[in-house]
C-alpha cells in the first residue's frame, strides 16, 4: 500500500530538514528556559559548579561552595561557563547548553537519516520524534550533563557505523570523529559514553561481516581517545590527589553499579530483579507519543532483520543501553536517555511506510508542541510563584551584600546555594537545624534559614524574621521557612 501524502505544511518543511528541525528544537528547547529558578538538585550543582569555577579561574576541578565537586569531568562546566559569558550566570545560561546539545542532536539524525534512507521526511521526522518526545522535552532543556552525553553517544553510533562499512570513503574522518566522540562524551558524562563502542563490537561479534574493526586501527584509536581523556583527567586527578578518581568512577560509577544511590532503587536481591524490568515499563512514558506505535513497529520489521543490517544496528545500540541499565542497580529514569536517537531513527525509518504515518505523525506533533509550549510558557509562570527557594529569594534579597554571612539548617537544598552565592562571596553554612546555635554567633551581617517550626529553639534579639512559604521541588513538600537577617 502506498503511503498517504504528507501535509502540506509537512512537505514544506521537508523541502529544509535541516532549517526546519534547527527552528522546532530551539523553539521548544529554549522556551521559558529564563522563568523557573534552578529548583533541581542537580541544575542547582552544576550551575554553580559552573560559576565558581569561572570565578575561581579554575578549569580543571570543578567546586561547588568552596568544595571539590568531583560527581562528573569537566565538560560541561566548559560549557556553562561558556554560556555565562555570552548570558550571564543565570537560569538561562546555565541551560543554554543542554537546549544547543539537544538541538545538535537532533540535527545528527536529520543528516543522518538522510544520507541513509536519502527522504528528507524520514529525516525530519527521525529529528522531530526526538526532540518532541516526553522525556526528551524535559530532560533536553536542564542544565545537567545528560544532553551532552547524549549528543556524543549519538556521534559516536553515527561515526562508528560509518567507520565499520566494508569499503567505506572517508575513513580516517570518521576513524577521528568516532574516537573523538568517546573521548569527549567520557568528559561529559563518565565511561557510560563508550557503549557505542560496545554496539560495535556486539555488531563485530554477531555479523562479522558486516563490521569491519581492524585491531591495529582500533587500538590505535582506543590510545587517541585516552589520550584526550587524560590530557583532562591527569591535572585533574593531581590537583585532587587522586579523590576525581576515587569519587568519580569509585563512587558515582562503580558504586551506582552495585549498589543503591540516594535510595533510587530498593535493596537486596529482590529488590534488584523487582526493578530489573522499570526502564522497560517506563519507556512507554519516556518515549511518549510515540511508544504506542513502536511494539507494532517492531514485529513488523522482525521478520526482515537479517536484511536490514542498519535497522539491526541501531536497535543493538539500543538494547545495549537498556541492558546495562538495567543490571545497574542505582535506577533513574532519563539514565536511558542514549538510547532514543538512535530509536527514534529507527523510528522513522520503519513508520515512513505505513499508509497512515503521515497525518499519525502530524497530530502528534502539533499536540507535543502545543502542550510543550503552554507548559513552559504558561505553566512555569504560574508554578514560579509557588516555588519555596524562588519566594524565600525574594524576601531576603534586597538584605544580600558580598560580604553577608548565609547560613541554611535544616533545609540545605542546592537551590538555596545557587541563589545566595549568586551575591554573596562566602560560602554557604549548610547542616542540621541543630547547627543553627552556632551560628547566630557570628557577628553580622548574617542570615540565617531555617524551617519556622525550629524557630522556637533559638533566641533571637535585633533581627528582622522573614518567613517564606512554598514548595520544595526535590521533596514535593510544602515547607514553611524564616530568614533571620541581622544587617
Amino acid at each position: 500500500m502506498n503511503p498517504a501524502p504528507a501535509p502540506d505544511w509537512l512537505e514544506k518543511l521537508a523541502a529544509y530538514p535541516q532549517r526546519s528541525i534547527l527552528l522546532f528544537s530551539l523553539v521548544l528547547m529554549l522556551a521559558g528556559n529564563w522563568i523557573l529558578p534552578l529548583t533541581d538538585r542537580d541544575e542547582a550543582r552544576f550551575g554553580e559548579a559552573s560559576r565558581e569555577m569561572r570565578q575561581r579561574g579554575d578549569y580543571i576541578v570543578p567546586w561547588f561552595n568552596d568544595a571539590w565537586r568531583l560527581d562528573k569531568p569537566a565538560l560541561i562546566y566548559w560549557c556553562q561557563i561558556a554560556s555565562y559569558e555570552i548570558c550571564g550566570d543565570n537560569e538561562f545560561g546555565a541551560r543554554l547548553p543542554s537546549a544547543l546539545f539537544t538541538t545538535a542532536t537532533a540535527l545528527l539524525l536529520v543528516r543522518w537519516g538522510r544520507k541513509i534512507t536519502g527522504d528528507n521526511k524520514t529525516a525530519i521526522m527521525a529529528g522531530a520524534i526526538f526532540v518532541a518526545g516526553l522525556h526528551i522535552a524535559i530532560i533536553g532543556r536542564v542544565a545537567t550533563a545528560d544532553m551532552a552525553l547524549v549528543f556524543f553517544c549519538t556521534l559516536a553510533a553515527w561515526s562508528g557505523w560509518e567507520l565499520t562499512r566494508p569499503g567505506a570513503p572517508h575513513r580516517m574522518f570518521w576513524w577521528w570523529t568516532f574516537y573523538g566522540a568517546l573521548a569527549l562524551g567520557f568528559l561529559a558524562k563518565g565511561p557510560i559514553a563508550w557503549l557505542p563502542l560496545g554496539g560495535i563490537l556486539l555488531g563485530r561479534a554477531l555479523r562479522k561481516d558486516s563490521f569491519r574493526l581492524p585491531l591495529i586501527e582500533t587500538l590505535a584509536g582506543l590510545t587517541v581517545t585516552l589520550g584526550l581523556v587524560a590530557a583532562w583527567g591527569l591535572p585533574a586527578m593531581a590537583q585532587t590527589n587522586n579523590a576525581f578518581f576515587r569519587v568519580g568512577l569509585g563512587e558515582h560509577v562503580l558504586n551506582r553499579s552495585v549498589g543503591v544511590i540516594d535510595s533510587h532503587g530498593l535493596k537486596g536481591t529482590l529488590g534488584f530483579l523487582a526493578l530489573a524490568p522499570l526502564y522497560f515499563a517506563t519507556f512507554f512514558a519516556s518515549f511518549f507519543p510515540w511508544s504506542t506505535r513502536v511494539p507494532t513497529a517492531l514485529r513488523r520489521w522482525w521478520p526482515k532483520r537479517r536484511g536490514d543490517e542498519f535497522g539491526w544496528y541501531l536497535l543493538v545500540q539500543v538494547a545495549l543501553v537498556f541492558a546495562v541499565f538495567s543490571l545497574v542497580r542505582t535506577k533513574l529514569p532519563h539514565y536511558t536517555l542514549p538510547a532514543f536517537p538512535c530509536l527514534a531513527l529507527w523510528f522513522a525509518r520503519e513508520i515512513s511506510s505505513e499508509s497512515n504515518c503521515f497525518a499519525w505523525f502530524s497530530k502528534r506533533i502539533i499536540a507535543m508542541t502545543i502542550f510543550v509550549l503552554v507548559l513552559t510558557l504558561g505553566g512555569f509562570t504560574l508554578a514560579r510563584n509557588h516555588i519555596l527557594t524562588e519566594n524565600l529569594w525574594l524576601a531576603v534579597k534586597p538584605h544580600v551584600r558580598p560580604e553577608t554571612k548565609i547560613g541554611c539548617f535544616g533545609f540545605t537544598e542546592a537551590s538555596l546555594v545557587w541563589k545566595f552565592r549568586g551575591v554573596a562571596t562566602n560560602h554557604i553554612g549548610l547542616g542540621s537545624a541543630d547547627a543553627a546555635k552556632d551560628f547566630l554567633t557570628n557577628p553580622p551581617p548574617y542570615i540565617l534559614v531555617l524551617p519556622t517550626k525550629n524557630l522556637a529553639t533559638l533566641t533571637v534579639s535585633n533581627a528582622l524574621l522573614l518567613p517564606s512559604h512554598g514548595l520544595d521541588m526535590v521533596k514535593l513538600k510544602n515547607w514553611d521557612l524564616t530568614a533571620i537577617v541581622r544587617p
